[in-house]
C-alpha cells in the first residue's frame, strides 16, 4: 500500500500528518504514553497485535523524526527499549483530544475504557479547550485561521 506524502504542502496540519498521521504510529505513541514513556519492542508487538515488520518501520520513522529514541535497557546490554523524547511527549494533548472527542461523540453510552487522571489528586482532567491569549475559552466562531499566503 502506497502512503501519500504531504511533505510538499506548506500546511502544518498536513505536514504533521506526514510524520505521525499513520494509524499504527499513533497507536505506538499511545502505548508509549500509557507505559510511562518507555517500552520494549516485544512488549509493543504483544500489546498492539502489530506485525514486527510494520512496527519496525513505524519505530524507525518516529526515531528519525526525533519523536522517540532507542536505548539499551541496561548499560552495555543488547536489549533495547524505545523512549519518548520531549517532542514525543508534546503529542499527548493530541492523544487526549482524540480520546475526549471519541468519548463525546460515540454512539454507545458506555464509560470509556481510558480515563486521564491528574497524578496529584487522582481526579479526571478537564476536557481540552482552546484558549485565547488572555485565557478565554474559544469556540469555532471565535477562531479565524490565517494563511501566510493570504
Amino acid at each position: 500500500m502506497v502512503k501519500n506524502s504531504f511533505s510538499h504542502l506548506c500546511c502544518p496540519v498536513a505536514r504533521s500528518m506526514d510524520v505521525v498521521g499513520e494509524a499504527w504510529s499513533m497507536l505506538v505513541l499511545r502505548n508509549l504514553m500509557l507505559a510511562g514513556g518507555a517500552a520494549r519492542f516485544d512488549q509493543m508487538v504483544e500489546e498492539l497485535g502489530i506485525s514486527r515488520n510494520i512496527l519496525t518501520e513505524r519505530l524507525k520513522r518516529l526515531e528519525a523524526e526525533e519523536i522517540l529514541t532507542k536505548q539499551p535497557v541496561q548499560e552495555g546490554g543488547r536489549r533495547m527499549e524505545y523512549k519518548l523524547t520531549a517532542k514525543g511527549w508534546e503529542l499527548m494533548p493530541i492523544m487526549i483530544g482524540f480520546a475526549q472527542w471519541f468519548d463525546r461523540w460515540r454512539a454507545d453510552p458506555e464509560r470509556s475504557p481510558l480515563t486521564f487522571l491528574d497524578r496529584r489528586d487522582g481526579e479526571p482532567i478537564q476536557p481540552l479547550r482552546v484558549l485565547s491569549h488572555d485565557g478565554r475559552p474559544l469556540g469555532p466562531a471565535d477562531i479565524r485561521p490565517v494563511s501566510e499566503d493570504a
